[in-house]
């Protein structure tokens, strides 16, 4: 336990030092024009990372709840899954600059932590077509009988604005380890659409992995609102995936069909100083 204490202590240290040198690149790089408005698209947009970092000077929370069973197998005596169990996460991050920031949630399943660093590269704004940030990371599994419990991850976060509340986000992708792939690499998709009142409509897909027979598609929607400070999401999807390892291959270790439809979601509050 200690060996992967310090493991982890080393591996945060070491996504420190490359987050603040491509920061620094990033600035000395410059900026062209006001960047485009975020129309409330926050750092995730259902279940992965959006490109957008914490605000600077800015802590966040986040809490994610995901009902396990199904809404077809349930019925008015549980409240179509209601009742059932859930997995449950909970995350903090800091917004360190305007273009960095550090990133910790833990999922129950499998006591899963998620340990990453978001640099955002560019800035949508005049003269430059769209957002891009890099995240790297890890997530490491606590829960005992886990296979290669370390598993490392990149991600280049991609949106473009095309209309006020319309982002289309592209997420290529790679991560050390899936519960059922060695590697993993897939391109998660994402769409939102305004409503009145700044509320979004979110559509996240991730494809189903073409090096695993058997891997299946999975998508989320939520409706995003702002709530007295908060943003609530009330998620409904087939897969209960809240990381990036238990995402890419199509193979969560929770099991999911195509048809499969559940309830969730997400509460993020941001406390600036």
């Amino acid at each position: 336990m200690l060996v992967r204490s310090r493991g982890l202590v080393f591996a945060a240290c070491l996504l420190g030092a490359i987050c603040g040198g491509v920061e620094l690149a990033a600035q000395e790089a410059g900026e062209a024009g006001r960047p485009v408005p975020r129309d409330g698209v926050g750092t995730r947009l259902v279940s992965l990372a959006s490109p957008y970092p914490v605000r600077a000077r800015t802590f966040e929370v986040l809490f994610t709840h995901r009902f396990r069973q199904t809404i077809q197998d349930g019925d008015s005596h549980d409240l179509w899954g209601l009742d059932g169990g859930s997995d449950i996460g909970l995350g903090f991050a800091a917004g360190l600059t305007r273009r960095l920031d550090l990133e910790l949630y833990r999922s129950s399943l499998q006591e899963e932590f998620e340990l990453a660093g978001k640099v955002l590269v560019w800035e949508q704004a005049e003269g430059v077509p769209l957002t891009a940030s890099l995240r790297l990371g890890l997530d490491y599994l606590r829960r005992p009988g886990a296979d290669d419990p370390n598993r490392p991850f990149v991600q280049l976060l991609l949106s473009r604005r095309l209309a006020a509340g319309v982002h289309l986000l592209v997420s290529p992708s790679w991560v050390r380890g899936t519960p059922k792939l060695r590697n993993a690499v897939n391109v998660p998709l994402g769409i939102t659409f305004p409503l009145p009142h700044k509320r979004l409509i979110e559509i996240e897909v991730v494809p189903k992995n073409g090096d695993l027979k058997g891997s299946v598609t999975s998508w989320n929607v939520a409706l995003s609102s702002p709530v007295g400070g908060h943003i609530f999401e009330l998620t409904l999807g087939n897969s209960r995936a809240t990381t990036v390892d238990q995402a890419l291959g199509g193979d969560f270790a929770g099991g999911f069909r195509k048809g499969d439809l559940r309830l969730g979601f997400n509460i993020v509050r941001d406390f600036y100083r």
